[in-house]
């Protein structure tokens, strides 16, 4: 038997642009949700960094998110923190 995920609506599709990210909470998740590379993805609303939440201090630079408490940077379309020394411990958490 195998597993169906229990999904849930964050946001209407119709709603999110190509330039930005939006705010969106699912039960006690608070996310993020954006178009990256022609989808749709998900990441919880705080920077890996001290917990802020992008949804205030953040915004999306073309392909980047940028946490503008401390200038942390991701990858839109993976979540991963942009840095010369890969920390994968400091990506952000995708839904």
């Amino acid at each position: 038997m195998s597993s169906i995920p229990d999904w849930k609506p964050a946001i209407a599709v119709d709603r999110l642009s190509d330039d930005r990210f939006h705010a969106a909470q699912v039960g006690d998740h608070k996310l993020i949700v954006l178009r990256a590379d022609g989808e749709i993805v998900a990441y919880r609303d705080a920077c890996p960094h001290e917990g802020y939440a992008l949804s205030v201090t953040g915004e999306r630079q073309d392909f980047v998110i940028v946490c503008n408490k401390h200038l942390w940077e991701f990858d839109a379309a993976t979540g991963e923190h942009i840095s010369r020394i890969p920390r994968p411990q400091c990506n952000l958490k995708r839904y």
